[in-house]
């Protein structure tokens, strides 16, 4: 583990650094390494040079290990080749204390025929010295899609792909739990995900999603298995093959979106509960102890979506690692290198990546470059490297060495100690984002500078806090936000922002999946937790024919800690055959411990589409589209075609995009049923640099259409199309675009024609006139232009855009499971003694349950369907929450919520009728309206003389009536008690 290396310790403020920078700089050896000739002041004040002089004095470069020695592990990738170039190896060990082999632990190149034996020679040599001289060693990796051409061995179903996993994992992660070559951590399953997903089953690369580099591992165990019972597995394999070694899951991550970290997230949660549950002697012991985030980035990161990732992964309670990391520029090439201007710019987007690193570094163990310098980088014609190819610092160098003041902090940012509300105090501990629970009766939040605590002297800072909305006001489903900013008066655009989120505690289902190991699955996100709710999941599934119950499962969950969130799942244990779920109708609901449902069932037809494609009337920032030709029918489809054919109006043949069909009824796409990630793309809005006409003044807005698969990338790209100069212009998003050219990937659109949704995508050039609307053929994608006016192009160019849409049907639930019926008494009313007959289709010998808050208060046993509960008066408060719940054993058969009602008014009426002789009879009636504003009468009748005063029993009413002769009542009255 990283701790056996160093011992962590913050940095406090840039003193403490400086004077350990200087320490350091008098402190290093001459040597002949390739560094930048600047001096110590200018790295400190973030004004290194970009340019490089090589084999210059090294005491003038930090090393990165030094720099980060409190912080992380600083590391790189190692060959074996480097060991043999002394002055590379010498420049590694000066900066780095952990080294991942680039190549030489992949399956391809340690065992690439399962029929032969592994070749561990090249591997144990080169490990061997890096082990020796101190370096922390990752292996990489054992189970991937990519580079494993013989695993697992084509043809083979789940058992024979099962021992395979395990023959491989346990050969080779066995021979590196050995000294001398003793590795240290091992990348177990990488890359698994695909680039959009959502539950992380269904978001695994599987055999035939994405249609490109599927995992061949998933396709093996899914042949007579479950496909994403691999990722478990190999897992377990390495665990007992290499028990001191530390297990991560590695992957890219889309920073575009965070679906692709909660999948990740939600899986690691599941397999290591699942591990714990199944190996108690573990002890605790995390089955996947890191998660690694690659960080193959380009200058179009949004360092605040990263920020999100991070978040969700510590929250998993695993390390986090950067494993890959490295910075391309954008429209580069070996014949087009960066501009100082370009450097800068990567310089800052480092400096960013190493603060926010910084802030983490409590859950962040260990920071890898992806190549020493630009020449040694996979991705070298974006120079994406700290190193150029002589190893000579860059600009993106000196940011890092003090990433602050690189971005001009000279002093750190004044930070809060913590913030209260209502009872409770929040340590901020270097968070910047927390969610506060709001009490449901609260609707308005009052929150200021007052609020929150700092250790600064008040003539310091300033304090400020901005409430959206700025009445504060809180209502279910939506939240007041507090931007709390602390800054230098001296130097005001010094500061840290805090965001906090005030809401009352949410509940929201997740899209259910059906699958073989764990049966029908519900998922349960919870926002805002009051930390008292102990929630209660129950599916429900009954048959549409007759509407009775066919099955009712259910599950209890512990309260989860006050202002958190939290994901709870509930599943029927077994799948649910496809054919009989086409006939089941489900309800799902969450109740809290009182009896009492937290929010609405969700209804599910299984025949009925919840989840769809529908067409667009308007196009929005951020959202995703399915793009589809008006006249092919095709969607645009992120796959390169050689070329696209002389047809449809295109001229020329040239490469393009792929389109796939879609079917479309009732302006919603119906197949297919499974959307590749390749045919959707986000719409960001983004400027182009050279418009023309097409200005937001003059009511146009740009978009780049960013793809959602990484393909055989494993950053995304926007599309773009390439230059040309006739009428037909190839499209690419297989290489990045520089700034400078976005001209060439902001797209525009004609006014969406309201009852067909028809648009014109197209880019403009303003400075050369050239106009190019997307076109799409039944062969492919192309762009269609050129520089005539663009009602030319645009009539033969329509495209539809499709929008993702979630339609769900709710219902106010009172009742679930076996229908329990309270005939003739529906409800309780206060102070009141009660008894209720219960009527239900359950089993002999089940017992009814009344339930005060979640109490019980009284129970009666079922014999034929039938029983009666009573209630005492005294345990009656119009408070509280009624219900009855019907048990088997343990096993909930049903609930029905028993309202509580008081009396409003009870009024009593009486008269005479005369018998034979002095006999009368007196018919005494006490009407009662309740608290919901129902009636009910309860009457007496008794025999009386001519003439009668007295009191009478009247339901549950004492009632004083005198009457007189002739049939007259003198008095009749409630008598109190």
């Amino acid at each position: 583990m990283k701790g056996m290396i160093f011992l962590k310790k913050k940095a406090r403020n840039l003193l403490t650094y400086f004077l350990a920078l200087v320490f350091t700089l008098s402190s290093f050896p001459a040597t002949t390494l390739p560094v930048t000739n600047a001096s110590a002041a200018e790295v400190v004040n973030g004004k290194a040079p970009g340019t490089t002089t090589p084999r210059t004095s090294a005491k003038e470069v930090v090393s990165l290990k030094e720099v980060y020695k409190d912080y992380f592990l600083i590391g790189n990738t190692v060959s074996p080749a480097d060991l043999t170039n002394k002055d590379k190896y010498d420049f590694m060990k000066y900066h780095y204390n952990a080294l991942t082999p680039e190549n030489v632990t992949k399956p391809d190149s340690i065992w690439p025929d399962p029929t032969r034996d592994p070749s561990f020679t090249s591997a144990d040599n080169m490990l061997t010295q890096v082990k020796g001289d101190g370096f922390y060693t990752i292996g990489h990796t054992l189970a991937w899609h990519n580079q494993s051409a013989g695993w697992p061995p084509s043809g083979q179903k789940y058992t024979e792909a099962r021992a395979s996993l395990k023959r491989y994992i346990s050969t080779i992660a066995g021979h590196y739990s050995q000294r001398p070559y003793k590795l240290d951590a091992w990348d177990v399953v990488n890359e698994a995900m695909r680039d959009n997903p959502t539950d992380w089953r269904n978001a695994l690369r599987s055999g035939n999603n994405p249609t490109e580099r599927p995992s061949k591992w998933f396709e093996a165990y899914a042949n007579g298995g479950n496909g994403w019972d691999y990722i478990y597995d190999a897992f377990l394999f390495a665990r007992e093959a290499a028990p001191d070694a530390t297990l991560y899951y590695n992957d890219f991550n889309d920073e575009e979106l965070p679906n692709k970290a909660i999948a990740i997230s939600s899986m690691i949660k599941e397999l290591n509960e699942r591990y714990a549950n199944e190996h108690p002697k573990a002890n605790g012991r995390k089955l996947i102890e890191g998660i690694g985030i690659q960080g193959h980035y380009n200058l179009r990161l949004k360092v605040d979506n990263l920020e999100k990732v991070l978040k969700i992964y510590s929250e998993t309670g695993c390390e986090i690692s950067i494993t890959e990391l490295d910075v391309q520029f954008n429209g580069t090439s070996a014949d087009l290198p960066p501009t100082e201007a370009q450097l800068k710019e990567q310089a800052e987007l480092y400096a960013k990546l190493f603060m926010l690193y910084k802030k983490y570094s409590d859950n962040i163990e260990r920071v890898t470059f992806w190549g020493v310098a630009d020449n040694n980088s996979w991705r070298g014609t974006g120079y994406p490297l700290l190193f150029d190819s002589n190893r000579a610092p860059k600009e993106a160098y000196w940011a890092i060495i003090n990433p602050e003041a690189y971005l001009g902090l000279n002093d750190l940012p004044p930070k809060l100690t913590s913030f209260n509300f209502g009872s409770d105090v929040f340590n901020v501990a270097g968070k910047a984002e927390f969610d506060v629970n709001v009490p449901k009766d609260v609707s308005n939040i009052d929150f200021s500078a007052a609020n929150v605590t700092h250790q600064y002297p008040d003539d310091d800072v300033d304090v400020s806090v901005k409430l959206n909305p700025a009445s504060g006001t809180v209502s279910a489903g939506k939240r007041a936000v507090a931007t709390v900013k602390i800054a230098w008066k001296e130097s005001p655009n010094i500061s840290t922002t805090y965001k906090i989120n005030f809401g009352h505690m949410t509940a929201e289902w997740e899209k259910d999946q059906n699958y073989k190991d764990t049966g029908y699955r519900s998922s349960l996100n919870i926002r805002f937790s009051d930390g008292k709710a102990q929630f209660k999941l129950f599916q429900e599934f009954y048959n549409k024919t007759d509407g009775k119950l066919e099955m009712l499962n259910s599950k209890e969950f512990k309260p989860l800690p006050k202002h958190t969130s939290g994901t709870l799942t509930i599943n029927t244990d077994s799948s649910i055959d496809d054919g009989h779920l086409k006939i089941l109708k489900l309800k799902k609901s969450a109740w809290n411990q009182n009896w009492t449902p937290i929010n609405p069932a969700r209804v599910t037809d299984f025949t009925a589409q919840e989840n769809f494609w529908r067409l667009a009337k308007k196009i929005e920032s951020g959202k995703t589209y399915i793009v589809v030709s008006a006249s092919s029918g095709l969607a645009l489809t992120n796959r390169n075609v050689a070329s696209v054919p002389e047809t449809g109006g295109v001229t020329n043949a040239k490469r393009g995009l792929a389109g796939t069909p879609v079917t479309i009824a009732d302006k919603i796409i119906v197949a297919p049923q499974l959307i590749q990630d390749n045919m959707r793309f986000i719409f960001n809005e983004s400027t182009s640099p050279d418009p023309g006409p097409y200005t937001s003044a003059n009511g146009y807005t740009g978009y780049t259409m960013l793809s959602l698969v990484h393909g055989g990338l494993v950053a995304p790209s926007i599309m773009w199309r390439d230059l040309s100069s006739d009428k037909t212009a190839p499209l690419r998003t297989d290489t990045t675009i520089g700034d400078s050219a976005l001209d060439r990937a902001v797209w525009f659109n004609t006014s969406i024609d309201p009852d067909t949704g028809e648009t014109t995508l197209f880019s403009h050039t303003g400075s050369s006139n050239y106009t190019y609307a997307l076109h799409g053929s039944e062969n492919g994608f192309v762009g269609q232009g050129g520089t005539g006016p663009l009602k030319e192009y645009a009539a033969a160019s329509r495209v539809k855009l499709f929008e993702y849409v979630s339609d769900y049907k709710y219902e106010d639930i009172t009742s679930l499971g076996a229908e329990i019926r309270l005939d003739p008494m529906k409800r309780i009313v206060s102070k009141r003694d009660t008894s209720i007959p219960l009527t239900a289709d359950v089993p002999n010998g089940s017992k009814a349950v009344l339930k005060k808050d979640g109490v019980s208060v009284a129970s009666a046993t079922f014999t034929n369907g039938k029983t009666m509960i009573s209630i005492k008066g005294s345990d009656v408060d119009t408070g509280a929450n009624y219900a009855v719940v019907v048990y088997d054993g343990s096993d909930i058969l049903g609930v029905r919520i028993l309202p509580v009602i008081t009396v409003a008014s009870a009024t009593p009426t009486a008269k005479v009728e005369r018998l034979n002789g002095n006999q009368n009879r007196l018919i005494i009636t006490v009407k009662e309206v309740y608290s919901d504003d129902s009636t009910e009468d309860f009457t007496e009748e008794v025999l009386i003389r001519n003439n009668s005063a007295d009191v009478y029993q009247v339901g549950p009413y004492k009632v004083y009536v005198d009457t007189k002769g002739n049939n007259k009542i003198r008095k009749c009255y409630i008598v109190n008690e």
